[in-house]
């Protein structure tokens, strides 16, 4: 809903990544959040934080679509089979009840009453089984594992889940090239070079993200050695990188 620090939400997204019960209870919050949307239960102030900064991905905009044409449809079918079909009939002075309505009719407007709260109990639980499976790649605003990485430390990384890359934000004290180089090296054989990379403002810090594909990582040391390109295209080693990939 917005109200998370950088620092804070870092922490958070490594936390969903790498416990299953976090993760399963962001998506129980994601679809309560959706269903107190649709009916109105938030304040104003909690309307304007869930379309500015929920409603950010594809995904979740389509969940809160159907979630509005499910109970469009489930409202306007229980109205209609709650109302018996009488022809030339007088104006009705009286509101008409179901002990009012004759025997022939109760089993028709029981059973169209039960059909769309089945149907209605099916499509929520179709959308139960879609959520997990297909949030997993929306529930971050891309489908990456942050890591923010200092020259002097070391951290471990877990494996990233399939589909997902790894971003390291390699903080750099001294900024003072335009473009930037990296070469990613497990056990001193290269991996992955990455080049055409731009320096960023976080906070009081500067970084260089840089973003490795997951299917390259697997268990054990890497190291990560960062250039700059000076305006000849002549590389200057800057910094090194350590980290460790576990399962």
């Amino acid at each position: 809903m917005g109200v998370l620090d950088a620092d804070r939400k870092t922490q958070l997204e490594e936390q969903i990544l790498s416990a299953p019960e976090t993760y399963e209870e962001l998506l129980l919050v994601e679809e309560e959040l959706i269903d107190q949307y649709v009916a109105g239960a938030l304040s104003e102030h909690e309307r304007r934080q869930f379309e500015t900064h929920f409603l950010i991905t594809a995904e979740r905009r389509k969940n809160l679509r159907f979630g509005q044409l499910l109970k469009r449809y489930v409202n306007s079918n229980l109205a209609a089979a709650a109302i018996p079909h009488v022809e030339n009939s007088a104006p009705a002075k009286k509101s008409l009840t179901f002990s009012m309505l004759p025997a022939a009719g109760r089993p028709v407007m029981v059973f169209g009453v039960v059909g769309v709260v089945l149907l209605g109990v099916a499509l929520l639980c179709w959308l139960g089984y879609r959520r997990p499976q297909s949030r997993l790649a929306h529930q971050l605003d891309e489908p990456v594992v942050v890591v923010a990485l200092a020259p002097a430390a070391a951290p471990r990384v877990n494996v990233p889940p399939k589909g997902y890359d790894l971003k390291l934000e390699l903080q750099l004290a001294n900024p003072s090239f335009r473009n930037y180089k990296s070469e990613l090296f497990r056990e001193n054989k290269s991996v992955q070079t990455r080049g055409a990379l731009r320096v960023e403002p976080k906070g009081e810090q500067y970084i260089v993200p840089v973003t490795i594909t997951g299917e390259v990582l697997s268990p054990g040391d890497y190291e990560l050695k960062l250039s700059g390109v000076r305006e000849s295209g002549a590389d200057e080693f800057i910094e090194k990188y350590s980290f460790r990939v576990i399962e």
